[in-house]
């Protein structure tokens, strides 16, 4: 057999290939794994614009407690005199129990009677609370078919007198109630001022 024997060139030359081959296969490793990684991570403005998406269907909206709590006075409304149903002339004792102040009307209808202040020198018909409790007046029991509506007054002078005479009378024609069946009266004890109380009450028709 023939030996061989290296010469320094030939030393230097394979010592040379050794540190290339070190140094390349690290490197190319290196640089795969950069790659690799590039293409599993999203573009930078794709992941801010989800993020985005995200934030702005998120919305969180606190609990609006000053709506949901009902205010102190019922927000300003002031509920009406309800017209009995079937009969019962007072249900649930939604009526006064005793008469108001001045200026204030006041309904009894298991009683028959309704009471309520006028000034003929500022207003030439009924107000609106009083026309409202006509109808509960009207729903009492002692509203019989053969009765009449006596319309208490203080003595007036004739035009203060007039004008009573045809708000009442208006009042009660809204409501289908006519003329013939109201009785007015002339209360001494009343005294005549202005405004003065009006007395309502039912009596038996008499019969000539």
């Amino acid at each position: 057999m023939y030996g061989y024997e290296l010469t320094e060139r030939g030393k230097i030359m394979v010592a040379v290939i050794l540190v290339l081959l070190l140094l390349l296969i690290p490197s190319a490793i290196l640089l795969y794994t950069a790659m690799s990684n590039e293409t599993a991570t999203p573009p930078p403005d794709q992941g801010s614009q989800t993020s985005r998406v995200l934030h702005s269907s998120i919305s969180v909206t606190p609990p609006n407690s000053d709506a949901e709590r009902p205010p102190p006075t019922g927000g300003g409304f002031t509920q009406p005199y309800a017209l009995p149903m079937d009969g019962d002339v007072n249900p649930g004792g939604q009526y006064p129990t005793s008469p108001p102040g001045l200026g204030q009307p006041y309904v009894d209808p298991s009683e028959g009677t309704l009471s309520f202040f006028f000034s003929p020198g500022l207003q030439n018909t009924i107000d609106m609370e009083t026309s409202s409790m006509l109808g509960i007046f009207l729903s009492s029991s002692k509203n019989a078919p053969d009765s009449l509506i006596a319309v208490e007054i203080p003595p007036l002078s004739a035009e203060h007198t007039e004008k009573t005479k045809s708000a009442v009378v208006s009042a009660f024609a809204a409501l289908g109630i006519r003329e013939q069946r109201l009785s007015f009266l002339t209360n001494q004890d009343e005294e005549a001022s202005d405004p003065f109380r009006v007395n309502l009450s039912f009596s038996t028709q008499i019969t000539e």
